[in-house]
């Protein structure tokens, strides 16, 4: 009997524990911005693989239905075009909490003229099984603005300068935190940059 009854309180507290995960908020899985950095850093290591393991159910597909060639030519576009680093300016989530959008800066390279320049992107992502999809992206040297419902990125971080980098560190990674701005007396934490390889420091500034 008491075997039994303890049998029931663990099948009890299992079903409670099962309700309990089945009705945490979208909150309490990776953010919009975390989910996006995997999937940019797969992006610019020309990993499609594990960019369809970020990517919406939509995007996945359209990732799956290329053929090897195909893939790696999207491979290559994507490392060509996206900045290795970014800053996020801006964070809007819709009203019902299912799509969300990032508002993005990075120094890149014109492949035209081969000089550093501002980047800017926005990436849209959507919920899709209680967790965070990327569902596309778009990188553009022409700032797009912000639009008014957007908040600012957390932390909050300035667009990146419109002039290029400085070239006084020959072979300077682009992405580095060379440029970035320098942290100021106090509590102020540096902005929060996305990078392909992010230090104990990095990692604690997007925090």
């Amino acid at each position: 009997m008491i075997a039994a009854d303890r049998t029931m309180r663990r099948a009890r507290f299992f079903l409670a524990a099962l309700a309990l995960a089945a009705a945490l908020p979208a909150a309490a899985q990776e953010q919009p911005e975390l989910v996006y950095a995997k999937y940019h850093r797969a992006a610019i290591a020309g990993d499609v693989d594990e960019m369809m393991r970020w990517a919406s159910e939509e995007r996945r597909a359209e990732l799956g239905a290329l053929s090897p060639a195909q893939r790696s030519a999207e491979a290559k576009m994507a490392e060509a075009t996206m900045p290795r680093g970014f800053i996020i300016r801006a964070k809007a989530v819709n009203p019902d909490g299912q799509a969300a959008r990032l508002y993005l800066s990075g120094q890149g390279t014109d492949m035209i003229v081969d000089k550093l320049e501002t980047l800017y992107g926005t990436a849209r992502l959507v919920l899709q099984r209680g967790r965070w999809r990327v569902a596309g992206v778009e990188w553009t040297n022409q700032d797009p603005g912000l639009p008014p419902q957007a908040a600012p990125g957390k932390p909050a971080a300035k667009p990146a300068p419109q002039a290029a980098a400085p070239a006084s560190r020959a072979g300077a990674p682009i992405g580095s935190l060379e440029g970035a701005p320098v942290r100021k007396l106090g509590t102020q934490k540096p902005p929060c940059v996305y990078k392909p390889v992010m230090t104990e420091e990095d990692l604690d500034n997007c925090r």
